[in-house]
């Protein structure tokens, strides 16, 4: 089959797959006291998004839009039913974002994905994930769990806060010059060397020591540590 054939193929499932989408929305409309069997459906042959909903604009009217490269009947690795009927209730809950009132315990997550979707996928029995998995349909969703506000342990936020402080003032100490080019330092191995280079990192200073022919390149907190020396303070 040429490409060309293979497109027409796809094009001639469009009224088939539109009805199968305006029977769908239409007992959800019926459901929410919605309109979305009204959106007009747009098919494409995009091989890398399976659908989106779209809102109106200033330029485009509301749409709901679907790939023909992965709903087509006629391919052999089309989507299954039950995974056709979960790609066009995901793309329906984006719709009820944008027509429905969402509770504000429902409101914590922001995001295209966040929980105001992922509420609506509750009323529709959709999955709330953000991409298509094979067989994800079959799933059984726990929605309390997925819609529940993450608990907030203020006793281990203060920790992470105390740790970020002393994180930041050690980064500060740690980017502090504390040598100069030309200056002379011994180590007990390498003899003594001078300081060629002095690179200044957001949290770090580095240092280039050339001990006779061959340079180092040695992070100043650890010349602090390990024991290297000015010259002068020896």
């Amino acid at each position: 089959m040429t490409k060309k054939e293979m497109f027409k193929m796809l094009h001639d499932e469009e009224p088939v797959l539109r009805a199968e989408i305006t029977a769908l929305y239409s007992v959800l409309d019926h459901k929410l006291g919605l309109h979305g069997a009204e959106v007009p459906i747009t098919f494409g042959m995009d091989e890398k998004a399976l659908g989106s909903y779209l809102p109106p604009s200033y330029d485009d009217e509301e749409q709901f839009q679907f790939s023909l490269f992965f709903i087509g009947f006629c391919l052999n690795e089309q989507l299954s039913k039950s995974d056709r009927i979960n790609l066009y209730k995901h793309e329906y809950a984006h719709y009820m974002t944008r027509h429905i009132s969402i509770p504000s315990e429902y409101t914590w997550q922001p995001g295209v994905h966040g929980s105001a979707w992922k509420y609506c996928c509750s009323l529709i029995g959709a999955i709330p994930a953000d991409y298509y998995v094979e067989g994800q349909s079959l799933k059984k969703v726990d929605y309390d769990s997925v819609l529940k506000r993450p608990t907030v342990d203020h006793k281990q936020v203060q920790m992470l806060d105390t740790y970020r402080t002393q994180r930041a003032y050690k980064n500060m100490e740690n980017s502090k010059i504390r040598y100069e080019v030309g200056d002379v330092v011994s180590h007990p191995k390498f003899g003594e060397g001078t300081v060629k280079e002095i690179e200044k990192q957001p949290s770090s200073v580095r240092l280039h020591i050339a001990f006779g022919d061959e340079v180092k390149i040695i992070d100043q907190k650890w010349l602090v540590k390990t024991g290297y020396k000015k010259v002068s303070e020896t």
